[in-house]
């Protein structure tokens, strides 16, 4: 394989495959050496939306994720590959198309920077900082915790939540009402491919309401979220309506239907990485009354059995139809 230098500069650019044959071969390749995709998040930890962004070619790809990839590439396949990519600076694509477009529209790009300088003080995407706590803030900054990451890409501010694309469709229409609830003008977007739905918001200051104030890390917070202390601290019912964010995102409703039991028997179950986060949910959810059982790595709660499931559902409930479709006869 030839030497490649890696000098920061190179390093900052982006690669292009030159078709989405080869795009797709490269992927396929990856795939089989990890031998599925989540074996290849879990090895570049990578969250599964960034991994599809780069398998779809939404987003390009940083030069330096490249190289990691590729390193694990069979020797004899890694020449092709690297014969089959283009690299671009960053903003190639923004550089190109505004210089082009202002060349031949000069009075157009005076105009709009005139009306830009006009409008600069009505910002569409407005998320105020100190707004109060709703019961659809708390359901929301719920799923956040459960299915959602921010951070800032260059210029660029982006709040996703990631879930199913036919299950959860109905309950992330729920989500963007909560959103243009808190911002009116806003307008997120709803876009699904394959069998993942996402809901993205562009804004700084939706961006620094999660990070800044509810101190919820950029990037991944797999590991490390919790549950803000000014919810915690708060209404229980404010409470509660973060719990149910949660489960609606991340919990799982299921009959166990094994020969052991003689009719089938219904347990609720949540299970995420955040040790602490799960020992933050366990002790609220018994402070609720709600008999809860938490395995011993802090990894698993489930609530086991009719009346339990019961009291869950009248003291917290489910907003998405995905699990209440299974509750139907509880």
């Amino acid at each position: 394989m030839k030497n490649k230098k890696t000098s920061p500069e190179l390093l900052s650019k982006r690669v292009f495959f030159k078709n989405d044959k080869i795009r797709n071969q490269f992927f396929a390749a990856l795939k089989t050496r990890f031998g599925s995709w989540k074996s290849v998040q879990e090895h570049f930890k990578l969250y599964k939306s960034r991994l599809d962004t780069f398998r779809s070619a939404t987003r390009s790809i940083p030069y330096s994720m490249f190289l990691n990839f590729i390193a694990c590439v069979k020797d004899q396949d890694k020449n092709f590959f690297f014969e089959q990519i283009v690299l671009k600076e960053k903003d190639w694509g923004r550089r190109k198309g505004g210089v082009s477009t202002s060349r031949k529209h000069p009075d157009i790009f005076r105009k709009g920077r005139k009306l830009g300088a006009q409008s600069a003080k009505v910002l569409k995407y407005h998320f105020k900082f100190d707004m109060p706590l709703t019961l659809g803030l708390c359901e929301l900054i719920g799923a956040f915790i459960g299915d959602g990451f921010t951070n800032k890409y260059g210029g660029a501010y982006t709040i996703q939540f990631t879930g199913h694309a036919q299950l959860d469709k109905e309950y992330y229409t729920t989500l963007m009402s909560y959103i243009k609830g808190i911002s009116p003008r806003s307008n997120p977007i709803l876009t699904s491919k394959e069998n993942a739905l996402r809901l993205t918001i562009h804004s700084k200051e939706f961006h620094y309401l999660l990070t800044k104030r509810f101190k919820f890390p950029a990037g991944k917070k797999a590991y490390s979220v919790v549950i803000p202390d000014e919810i915690l601290k708060a209404d229980s019912l404010l409470l509660k309506r973060c719990i149910r964010g949660i489960f609606d995102t991340d919990g799982s409703v299921y009959w166990d239907k094994r020969a052991t039991f003689k009719v089938p028997y219904i347990r609720i179950g949540l299970q995420m990485v955040s040790k602490h986060l799960m020992a933050q949910i366990y002790d609220i959810l018994r402070g609720f009354e709600i008999n809860a059982t938490i395995t011993s790595d802090f990894r698993k709660i489930q609530i086991n059995g009719v009346q339990n499931c019961k009291r869950f559902i009248e003291i917290v409930g489910f907003s998405n139809q995905r699990h209440l479709s299974k509750l139907k006869d509880t």
